[in-house]
């Protein structure tokens, strides 16, 4: 008998969470990198200062807006405004302190690192293994969870406050919520997941679309309305924001960001053919190298003529197909100095999500995942062992000419907390090798038997 199966659904899923969640808060990241700074400006301007203007701010970070000669990030609001209750309370009890004008605590980027990025990743994994597990699987769900996503680029980010990770847990709430017909729900995480990157409006505007057209062909418009009950607050607050902090509801950051514009002069440019292999195939930002046991999902559900993503296209294949062009035709398609395609985040954990259950119950899953999962591992652990996302753009093939060059060097990160203990950086990168290989053994003799129900489940 699994163990598992001797647990409650709730307890199995909050152990399932909590070891994930340790494990994606090993690495906490300090970097005083734009996007991050950016973002923890916010936080320390509206916690110590009472205001949005990161005027005090504003020389450590070049992702930054001007208007009307006060400094404000451009990034959607929601992840400062979710970490800024933390850092109050963190102050209080002296774990951070206040940040000045030459540097930020470092205290408050690893809080928001853990709120916005450690948290949101575990979340995800949960969702993922709850999905699994209800199909008839031929290996451990764990087993293929963990190696999915600490095996890719969104491990990368796990301890780092951006904010793709929290925008694609609330996309996952949203689309759940969704095939469950809970509207509201719907609307709720969807307005949320907008207010943490705004690209991610495709979705909710997406599943109006489909709502709308369902509510004409049926004659109920009732859940178009619960959703757009649900998400309407949140669109009122963007656009308060946006009147409030650049003097008009459609004016959003981006449009004043200080020092940048795009080859075709906006956020968009010309459409680049190499962005199409730049997202997908390379070694430089494709999201399959950096991400792999996603292309044995694809496969897996192409064999099984399963559909990829379930309750019609415009659930998630639609808006992950919008979305993906999208980040194509941006100015800085690439991402800036990232590893792997960081604004393709949500768009990789929604294929993880549709796919792995179709994976995890083909036989020959038990050789593959491993194997390729291997190639993921040592790619994202010796990423994040040395330069985290620092990977600069011109650089073409991160994994020959960084990674592999800083791991032979021993040029171990500082940022993760055993250090903070005392303990040497190599030591530490050792550990968490050793605890995550036990949890994985672990996992999967827990979940050593296959269970026998049907996995034609929906996307939920």
């Amino acid at each position: 008998m699994r163990i598992f199966d001797l647990m409650s659904e709730r307890t199995s899923s909050l152990l399932f969470f909590l070891v994930t969640l340790f494990l994606s808060s090993w690495y906490v990241d300090a970097s005083q990198n734009d996007n991050i700074t950016s973002r923890a400006a916010t936080v320390a301007a509206l916690v110590e200062q009472g205001t949005f203007r990161i005027d005090t701010f504003n020389i450590l970070t070049g992702d930054k807006a001007l208007f009307e000669g006060h400094y404000y990030s451009e990034k959607a609001p929601l992840p400062a405004l979710l970490v800024a209750p933390f850092h109050a309370l963190a102050l209080l009890l002296h774990f951070t302190h206040p940040s000045t004008a030459t540097a930020l605590d470092p205290g408050l980027l690893r809080l928001g690192g853990i709120v916005a990025g450690s948290v949101p990743f575990a979340v995800i994994l949960l969702l993922v293994w709850q999905r699994v597990r209800r199909s008839a699987w031929r290996i451990a769900p764990s087993t293929v969870v963990l190696l999915t996503f600490f095996g890719s680029f969104l491990f990368i980010y796990a301890g780092s406050f951006f904010g793709h990770l929290i925008g694609a847990m609330f996309v996952l709430l949203a689309l759940r919520a969704k095939t469950l017909e809970h509207y509201v729900w719907t609307g709720v995480w969807g307005g949320c997941a907008v207010l943490c990157e705004f690209s991610l409006v495709i979705f909710p505007l997406c599943w109006i679309i489909d709502l709308g057209w369902k509510s004409y062909r049926h004659g109920s418009a009732r859940p178009l309305l619960k959703m757009i009950a649900g998400g309407s607050p949140f669109l009122v607050f963007l656009l308060v924001y946006n009147t409030a902090l650049f003097g008009s509801p459609f004016a959003m950051g981006y449009a004043h960001v200080v020092g940048y514009t795009s080859a075709g002069g906006g956020l968009l440019g010309a459409f680049d053919p190499g962005s199409l292999f730049g997202l997908t195939i390379s070694m430089y930002r494709g999201l399959f190298p950096h991400m792999p046991i996603l292309i044995l999902g694809l496969i897996a559900a192409w064999k099984g003529r399963r559909s990829i993503l379930d309750n019609g296209p415009m659930n998630a294949l639609v808006p992950s197909i919008l979305l993906f062009v999208f980040v194509a035709l941006l100015g800085m398609w690439w991402g800036g100095w990232a590893f792997g395609p960081r604004h393709l985040t949500t768009v990789g954990m929604v294929l993880a999500y549709g796919t792995l259950p179709y994976l995890a119950e083909r036989t020959w899953s038990r050789w593959a995942v491993p194997l390729v999962g291997l190639f993921g591992i040592v790619y994202a652990f010796g990423a994040q062992f040395t330069l985290w996302h620092g990977m600069p753009t011109g650089v073409q093939n991160p994994l020959l000419e960084l990674v592999l060059p800083a791991v032979r060097n021993g040029q171990w990160t500082t940022m993760q907390w055993p250090t903070l203990l005392g303990v040497a950086p190599g030591v530490a990168n050792l550990l968490f090798v050793l605890v995550f290989a036990l949890v994985v053994v672990l996992g999967a003799w827990m979940e050593r038997t296959r269970p026998v129900q049907d996995s034609s489940l929906p996307l939920r």
